[in-house]
């Protein structure tokens, strides 16, 4: 993440057409990652962590806003309020949900490398500026050299001072997406991981138990106790993610509703492929 930083800064100094917010963004992704190392040192509550998120949320889509832009995913009969409401709450389970994800090596490399591409090809298919082209570029060449050393076996691993500002600024992009009216392939670029989190989340609270805790019952997390190995799980979400990028580039714009349905079922099949796997556990890692 301070190599990626590091990148952004020296860019978005020379850049003359910023993202709206993009300042406020590399703030606060500073600022998660403070937040982040201060809990691996002294084990914050996950309330004050929560806190944290909601104030560095918040100022974000304030200061995107205030750059001039709109943020409009619901129809127009929707007050706009609830707009800023169900997207800052979304952001916020984002950045919850990549740190929970980020369980098995080489996954959230794979996730992050797929997602950043589909940003890229969209800006070059459709000649946006050149910051929504280059800033995800930055992500995806930090996160493809960082992926070499997290490929199973790891040698490194990403951490929640690594996990929670690359949810936070993900979630940016998608955000990105959204004001550029292709909202559904801000759903469908991270659709995997989407659906394998919310689903367990659904699943933990309806038995009650506490889902803030660590546990071992994400759908990608079943595959490897099945019997896959680390690399194995990475390389069937790669070959989801690739299909959805896909969607995401060529049929998003113009049948979103349909390009999110077979999203749906990509993602789906890749869940079950997952669960039923059942090539013994003598290979587990």
């Amino acid at each position: 993440m301070s190599i990626l930083l590091l990148g952004w800064a020296g860019y978005g100094a020379s850049s003359t057409t910023p993202l709206p917010g993009f300042w406020y963004i590399f703030a606060g992704s500073i600022a998660l990652m403070s937040i982040s190392w201060l809990d691996d040192l002294k084990n914050l509550s996950p309330k004050s962590r929560l806190l944290i998120q909601v104030i560095v949320v918040c100022a974000s889509l304030w200061a995107i806003t205030h750059d001039g832009q709109t943020i409009k995913l619901f129809p127009e009969i929707i007050p706009q309020w609830l707009d800023y409401l169900f997207i800052a709450l979304s952001w916020i389970w984002f950045i919850n949900l990549y740190n929970f994800m980020d369980g098995i090596d080489g996954i959230t490399g794979v996730e992050t490398s797929t997602i950043t591409l589909g940003l890229i090809l969209i800006a070059f298919y459709y000649s946006w500026q050149p910051d929504a082209l280059y800033l995800p570029l930055f992500v995806l060449a930090a996160t493809l050299g960082f992926l070499i050393w997290n490929w199973e076996p790891a040698a490194i691993f990403l951490g929640d001072v690594g996990s929670v500002p690359l949810g936070y600024i993900l979630g940016w992009f998608m955000i990105f997406l959204i004001t550029k009216g292709m909202w559904a392939a801000a759903f469908i670029l991270p659709l995997y991981y989407l659906c394998d989190a919310t689903l367990t989340l659904i699943k933990r609270a309806i038995r009650k138990q506490r889902i803030w805790e660590a546990h071992k019952e994400h759908y990608y997390q079943i595959g490897a106790q099945n019997g896959l190995s680390h690399k194995s799980v990475s390389l069937v979400i790669l070959a989801c993610n690739t299909l959805l990028v896909a969607l995401a580039l060529f049929l998003s714009a113009d049948y979103p509703w349909y390009s999110l349905m077979i999203s749906l079922i990509i993602v789906s099949s890749t869940i079950k492929l997952l669960k039923t796997n059942n090539t013994g556990k003598k290979n587990q890692n």
